[in-house]
């Protein structure tokens, strides 16, 4: 276990904090604080960050292929405006009403990849692959909560965290289950430019990376308990960013923390969706 040298970038203190995305253009990390309703947009050099309130919760934040944004809300994946936090529906995945989307990624497939969650711990939550053409089918079922998803660097894996059942998977050709290891309460996940695999531990104050093949690599410490997710920007995409959710108890509970862990991550997958 290690503990690196975080810095905290600005004042904001989410709710919620969840999928952290950067955007190499403008130079911005975007992410959303689900509790709150609100789409952030941070200047990691400032620590500025500006806010857009949201007329839905976004659950997750996706880049779409030619610039703008796509959100998932509900069941439904859309656009999302950051300058006004406007979402408009694009496709409603089918499944029990009462079960929301959660987390989602554009695969480096090309693929969308949702997943919903099962808050009555039924295991009714699905785990979707979504088209270019938003023709799409359920990868996996019998899911307790779908949270953290992301590809390997040549798309030919998929990682899923199902927080429920404490596991993380990784999904090769037609879905089929090829590796599993068992993390405390799995969140957010981002697949760095070697093909190892970051895992946050919500409640657990820590981040682990596995190997490809999901075998145990790393761990670190991060100075507040809630961890969401983790993802990499910056130059070279050598800053991780780590998002957290409020705790009672902890100064830093909610602020984006940077740190440069040795490793650099892939630039985000951009879905072009053809509508």
């Amino acid at each position: 276990m290690t503990t690196e040298d975080w810095s905290v970038l600005g004042d904001l203190r989410c709710e919620l904090g969840e999928c952290p995305v950067w955007d190499e253009t403008s130079a911005r990390l975007y992410l959303v604080d689900i509790s709150g309703q609100r789409l952030w947009t941070l200047d990691p050099t400032t620590g500025t960050a500006s806010g857009a309130t949201c007329d839905r919760p976004i659950t997750a934040l996706v880049p779409r292929a030619g610039g703008g944004w796509l959100g998932v809300s509900g069941r439904d994946v859309g656009t999302l405006d950051p300058d006004n936090g406007a979402f408009q529906p694009l496709l409603s995945l089918p499944g029990p009403s009462d079960l929301a989307l959660n987390d989602a990624v554009c695969g480096r497939d090309g693929n969308l990849y949702v997943g919903s969650i099962d808050r009555t711990r039924a295991e009714r939550a699905d785990l979707y692959v979504v088209e270019p053409d938003l023709n799409h089918h359920v990868l996996a079922g019998h899911v307790g909560a779908s949270n953290g998803v992301d590809t390997s660097p040549d798309g030919s894996l998929l990682y899923h965290a199902d927080s429920f059942a404490d596991t993380v998977t990784a999904y090769g050709q037609h879905g089929r289950s090829v590796y599993t290891v068992r993390v405390a309460h799995p969140d957010g996940i981002a697949v760095d430019a070697d093909g190892g695999v970051w895992v946050a531990s919500w409640g657990s104050g820590r981040l682990f990376r596995y190997t490809p093949d999901l075998a145990p690599d790393r761990a670190l410490c991060v100075p507040a308990p809630l961890v969401t997710s983790v993802s990499f920007g910056g130059p070279g995409y050598r800053w991780m960013f780590v998002t957290t959710a409020r705790s009672d108890d902890a100064e830093l509970s909610g602020a984006v923390l940077t740190a440069d862990v040795g490793v650099a991550g892939l630039p985000p997958a951009r879905f072009a969706v053809q509508r």
